[in-house]
């Protein structure tokens, strides 16, 4: 006898709600996924657990969330990036700060960004800004790599 609930499985696991294994994120960015577990944070390739939103980064969990939906919209590589950023940011204090980076940007961009800032942000604008400017930079892993060896500490007995 099947399930009557067998066939909503089959839609979930193939839905873009599904979560995802840390492998479906690009190769080159896999040594950050790495970096960031070594200094004791969780990365979920799951539906966050604030509505509405593609990606959060929970500090006091030191949990990183990437909806499985970005895959879809061609976004979850920088929506990856963001939350490392703020995970990042958020050391050694726990405390999401900016790092003081100063990154370029092309004015439309920048336009962009203060935009969505203006009307989609109520929290710490200046960390925000960074994640946002750092999300689409060409060195952005590497960069990220250092941040994270220089202001995190490694787990211990890794």
């Amino acid at each position: 006898m099947t399930h009557p609930l067998a066939g909503v499985f089959v839609l979930v696991a193939g839905s873009p709600l599904a979560p995802l294994p840390l492998s479906a994120l690009p190769a080159d960015l896999q040594p950050l996924v790495r970096g960031l577990a070594q200094h004791g944070f969780i990365v979920k390739l799951a539906v966050p657990p604030v509505r509405g939103v593609y990606g959060l980064y929970e500090a006091r969990l030191r949990r990183i969330w990437v909806a499985p939906i970005t895959f879809e919209l061609g976004i979850a590589r920088q929506t990856f990036l963001h939350e490392a950023v703020h995970a990042v940011q958020s050391c050694p204090s726990g405390v999401v700060a900016p790092l003081g980076w100063k990154l370029p940007l092309a004015p439309v961009v920048r336009q962009q960004i203060g935009g969505i800032l203006t009307t989609a942000y109520h929290g710490n604008k200046a960390a925000e800004q960074e994640a946002f400017a750092l999300q689409g930079q060409p060195d952005a892993v590497p960069r990220l790599l250092t941040a994270l060896r220089q202001r995190c500490a490694p787990l211990a007995g890794r």
